[in-house]
């Protein structure tokens, strides 16, 4: 699987929190000896308030009107903060690095065909009482490449659990990604499935897992998300890996931030689903 990764990518901006994307980033950037590249994404929404008549912020000097250059400069700040921090993890694993600013969305041409990338699941607190949502859930269910969403610092403990609902083309590939980042971390992996029984999800895994040093185990649950939480809970999960085929980004939202766990979501390899060989 590593030759098939060519770049770590995280997409950065200034609502969300930082250095944990980057440090998981770099971590799988030199597990898997690619280059590091960091595109901080400047909000093109916020701009374009900025040229609105009702456009103002509240500030400890009361009620201002927005400005758009004050915000540029907000987001020079920040990208240079940013480039700084993803040099800084680059230079502690060894990495070639680059770096890039751009305006609007993170769109598919920014990324190439065999990009992994890691996005921060958590966004700064505003005013110490609310955070607003990560903009990266969005691209859960319509993202072509891994999307890794992390909160948890790597030096954390806990397990790896693979969400498998059934057999795909793609299946080796999901489970040769999570097998590997949990030898990165040393962690115990188990593959979890609501439909699939325990004896199909274990001869997959001894199938896909073969030769490889990693303590795994097999289950079956009970359908339903609640019944995934409960497990997530139980197996201190550090990383819930799922097929983006099917998932509800909602849903394991409501997982992975109650477990503060990280979530990868893996889709086909060339966006084709195959049937399972007999």
């Amino acid at each position: 699987m590593k030759e098939r990764i060519e770049r770590v990518v995280v997409p950065l901006d200034s609502a969300s929190e930082m250095e944990v994307a980057i440090d998981t980033a770099a971590r799988l950037a030199a597990l898997w000896k690619v280059p590091l590249h960091g595109i901080f994404i400047e909000d093109e929404e916020l701009l374009g308030l900025a040229g609105l008549p009702f456009g103002f912020q509240v500030t400890l000097g009361g009620i201002q009107k927005l400005s758009r250059r004050e915000i540029e400069r907000y987001f020079r700040a920040f990208a240079e903060r940013a480039r700084r921090q993803l040099a800084a993890a680059a230079a502690r694993h060894h990495l070639k690095w680059s770096f890039a600013v751009v305006r609007g969305p993170l769109t598919p041409d920014l990324l190439k065909p065999r990009d992994f990338v890691v996005a921060s699941a958590a966004t700064r607190p505003i005013g110490s009482h609310f955070r607003v949502r990560a903009r990266w859930w969005s691209a859960i269910a319509s993202s072509r490449h891994p999307l890794l969403l992390a909160r948890r610092p790597w030096d954390l403990g806990g397990s790896v659990l693979t969400l498998l609902r059934r057999r795909t083309a793609g299946t080796e590939r999901l489970l040769t990604l999570a097998a590997e980042i949990a030898e990165l971390g040393r962690r115990e992996m188990t593959v979890w499935s609501d439909v699939a029984a325990e004896e199909e999800i274990a001869g997959w895994l001894e199938e896909a897992l073969a030769g490889r040093p990693l303590a795994h185990k097999a289950e079956k649950g009970a359908r339903g998300s609640a019944s995934l939480k409960e497990r997530v809970v139980a197996l201190d999960c550090r990383l819930l890996v799922v097929a983006a085929e099917g998932a509800r980004p909602d849903d394991l939202r409501g997982i992975v931030e109650g477990a503060l766990c990280d979530l990868l979501v893996i889709g086909e390899e060339g966006e084709k689903d195959a049937k399972a060989p007999p």
